[in-house]
Order: C-alpha cells, then structure tokens, then sequence
C-alpha cells in the first residue's frame, strides 16, 4: 500500500491491517480479527442502519482526518479499495467513500456494482445514493427487482436520494404492499424524497391499509410533506373522521410535516370552528411546529 499517502489520511490505518502487519503474533491475530469481523458485519449493520428508525451503531476503522468533503480523500480510498480483495474491508471503504458525497466517484463507483459479491454491490448501491444524483436513477431502479432482498431494500433506499421523480414514485409504490414490513418502511422513507404532489392519492390510500404504526407514521409524513394541498387535504379528513385514535394521531403527524402556508390555510376553518376537539388539534399541530422551527 502507498503508507506515507494513507497514513496521513486514516484515523486508523489500512496498513497493518492489509500490508505492513506487525511482527508480534498477539498484534497480528488482533488485526486478522479485526478484518474477520468487518467481513461478517458490514452487510448486515449496513441494513440494519436503513431499516432501524434511530441511528445504528457501526463499526468503524476508516476515518478521514482531514476535512471529509476534501477531493483529495477520495483517492486515497480508491487506491485502498484497489489494493485489497477483503471484501469486509471494501465494504468498509466504499462506506467512506459514500460519505464523501463526491459526485466526481460517480464513475468510479458505477463499476462497482458487477462485483460478484453481495456485500460490495449493497455497499455501492448505498455509497451511489449518498451522492444524491439523478445520474443514478437508471442503474439503481435496475437493482430495484433484483432477486436478492439486501440488494432491493439497499436499492429503495438509494433511489430515495436521487431527487424528486414521479416515475420512480411509481415504481416505489409497488412496494408499499409488499409482505415485508421492512420493504414498506423502507419504500415509506424513499418516498419523503422522490414523491410528489400527484403522489398523495395513492399514499393517502395506503395510509389507511397499512397495519404497521412505523410504516404508518412513515407514510404520514411522506404525505404531508410531499402532497402539497392534495396531500394536507387529505390528511384533514382522517382528522376530521378517524377511524381509531391511531389514525388522528398519524394525521397530525402528517400535517406537522407540511408547508406552513398550505398548512395555516387549511387548518384555519378548524381553529376557527365549533368542534372542540379539531380546534384543540389544529392549535397543537401549529404550535408543535412552531417549535420545531424555532429549534436549532
């Protein structure tokens, strides 16, 4: 490996890790347990980060010392990548080089994806959705009905980065009846950032299927802040008529979601009304956006 290059990048150096291991047989079976366990781990801690609704824990042994959006880091890590057929360690790397954000890798990464290895495909469906591009709509709507599930629910995930679609809306929503309760809340979140306005129908239908309360309050505010006026519309219905206490709680979750200027138009009629509990809803709602936006 290049040393003095990486090792003025890496909190943690690749070297003893992959070239350079230290002569003392304790150290060296530390290292070899060290790569053994990003090869067993990254996958699942990778789905495990999509799917979970706080943030995971992860096990990290690449830190880029410098500013992280500095250009220059993206090489170091492609020549680490080259330079090591780990696949542990190359799903580890492709995990930075996702967080780099650099849409320079755009390429680089593209390439990545007819690695045989599952682990690396799922890292780099991953590290090509943090670049937040349109660029990738094509490839990752490919991998969108691969038969393998981490390669699918990576995928949604992924194209919820890519910027408002409404043909990727579409083919996301396929997924919202999935059998997976993962898939749904995966396909929920990707929504939030692909769906628009003639979205909401169709959300707002699913809202009311839907038995899991995640998936639900997922679908909530993909519908209040994705849906514009048809969206908020819709959600002051349930408000109005909840079928269950459920419903009236995910409706106002979805409405704190949306604008503020759709949302104080449509919630006036209700402040200003005779039914006590919607006006008591429609103060809440405001007042608990309000705060949100008075929060740093």
């Amino acid at each position: 490996m290049r040393g003095p290059a990486l090792g003025s990048w890496m909190g943690i150096s690749l070297i003893g890790l992959l070239g350079s291991l230290p002569a003392v047989s304790e150290e060296r079976r530390e290292s070899d347990d060290i790569v053994q366990t990003m090869q067993r781990q990254a996958l699942p801690e990778l789905i495990q980060s999509l799917t979970e609704k706080k943030n995971a824990r992860h096990l990290r042994i690449l830190r880029v010392a410098g500013e992280v959006e500095d250009r220059r880091a993206g090489r170091y890590l492609t020549e680490a990548y080259e330079e090591t057929t780990n696949e542990g360690v190359r799903c580890k790397l492709l995990e930075s080089i996702g967080k780099l954000h650099d849409p320079a890798l755009f390429g680089w990464l593209a390439k990545r994806l007819k690695d045989p290895h599952i682990g690396i495909e799922c890292f780099t469906i991953w590290a090509l959705g943090e670049l937040k591009t349109p660029r990738g709509t094509g490839l990752l709507r490919q991998k969108l009905w691969d038969p393998n599930r981490y390669i699918q629910m990576t995928a949604i995930d992924a194209l919820g980065k890519t910027g408002k679609n409404r043909a990727v809306a579409a083919e996301l929503e396929t997924f919202l009846r999935d059998k997976d309760v993962q898939v749904r809340y995966l396909t929920a979140k990707a929504l939030l950032g692909v769906a628009r306005e003639d979205s909401a129908p169709d959300l707002a239908q699913r809202l009311t299927e839907e038995p899991s309360v995640d998936v639900r309050e997922a679908l909530a505010v993909a519908l209040g802040r994705t849906g514009g006026t048809v969206g908020v519309g819709r959600l002051i219905e349930l408000l109005k008529y909840p079928p269950s206490q459920a419903t009236e709680h995910d409706a106002e979750l979805g409405l704190k979601a949306a604008d503020r200027d759709i949302l104080m138009a449509a919630l006036k009629p209700l402040l200003e009304g005779s039914d006590f509990r919607l006006s008591v809803s429609a103060a809440r709602i405001l007042s608990e956006k309000d705060r949100e936006r008075a929060e740093p």
